[in-house]
């Protein structure tokens, strides 16, 4: 995959432009700590689970992805629902 050129606009500093460079970084990086984790788990178990499904590698990464999707897609049914306006909102007033 080749890396983006980002385009410095007048007067924007340096500071950003840079930024925006090293973001590809992290995320590979951040990314690569969450798979060594995951890995980790299949050696390092838990000596007392609380429950049974404690017990399978990887359960809580699946738990934690799973509800941070549920959560993404209920906050934004519930911010459709609550803030959304109908097409002609604003001829009608």
């Amino acid at each position: 995959m080749k890396h983006k050129k980002y385009i410095r606009f007048a007067g924007e500093p340096r500071f950003f432009t840079r930024q925006k460079e090293k973001t590809l970084f992290w995320k590979r990086f951040f990314f690569g700590l969450l798979v060594l984790l995951l890995l980790a788990n299949f050696f390092i178990r838990p000596q007392h689970p609380h429950f049974g499904l404690e017990k399978i590698p990887g359960f809580w990464a699946v738990f934690g992805l799973g509800g941070a999707i549920l959560l993404a897609v209920l906050s934004k049914a519930a911010a459709h629902r609550l803030l959304g306006r109908g097409e002609d909102f604003y001829d009608r007033h």
